[in-house]
């Protein structure tokens, strides 16, 4: 049995969470892990379905998700959450519960993610029907100590793919893959590298 983490994805609506840890997903798998990708939007409508976007109703939301989280990675399993978790009380607290804990950060300039808006959320917002959105009508609180920050809009999600196994790797919650990555050249640059070896002496990883 490997050694079971959770990859908690944070951003607002449309910054790629999904597509991004969908290909993380498939990237584990291919190496023989055993993965559970937890969407957000598929547990609400799995587990509870009437539960509102409040700010009460995403603290609940964000604290099964957590709780699935540690049950799962405890028992081994590479779990992958993708959550807006608007706000680092959220992420604190999964954090607090879960051993092996990553935050991966999905940033992108809400005009672009507005651009993107592929469930048509951001036009019902200007529609005035919804009145809900992080980061427009909410506050999203952004992630001060990530272990992993992706910019979208400037990185394919490929590439941002790789940088998450990349830092996985680094930190031992899976093996380095033997196979040369060929298509999307090395996860980090070299001032990348020190910022993230930073990072992890700060969170006292190293």
């Amino acid at each position: 049995m490997g050694k079971g983490f959770v990859a908690w994805f944070t951003g607002v609506p449309a910054s790629g969470k999904s597509t991004i840890a969908a290909l993380v997903e498939q990237k584990l798998r291919a190496r023989g892990l055993n993965v559970e990708n937890l969407d957000s939007d598929e547990v609400r409508r799995n587990i509870s379905p009437n539960l509102g976007y409040t700010m009460e109703a995403r603290d609940e939301n964000t604290k099964r998700l957590a709780f699935l989280g540690k049950l799962l990675s405890r028992n081994g399993v590479a779990v992958l959450i993708t959550a807006v978790s608007s706000l680092r009380k959220f992420r604190d607290r999964a954090r607090a519960q879960v051993e092996n804990f990553v935050e991966v950060y999905v940033t992108c300039p809400l005009e672009e993610c507005r651009k993107r808006d592929p469930k048509g959320l951001y036009l019902r917002g200007d529609r005035g029907e919804v009145q809900d959105i992080a980061g427009v009508h909410q506050p999203y609180e952004q992630p001060l100590n990530a272990e992993v920050v992706l910019e979208t809009d400037r990185c394919t999600a490929d590439q941002c793919a790789e940088k998450v196994i990349g830092f996985l790797e680094t930190i031992g919650y899976i093996s380095q893959c033997a196979t040369p990555k060929a298509s999307v050249g090395e996860p980090y640059s070299a001032e990348e590298e020190e910022k993230i070896k930073k990072r992890l002496r700060d969170l006292g990883y190293i």
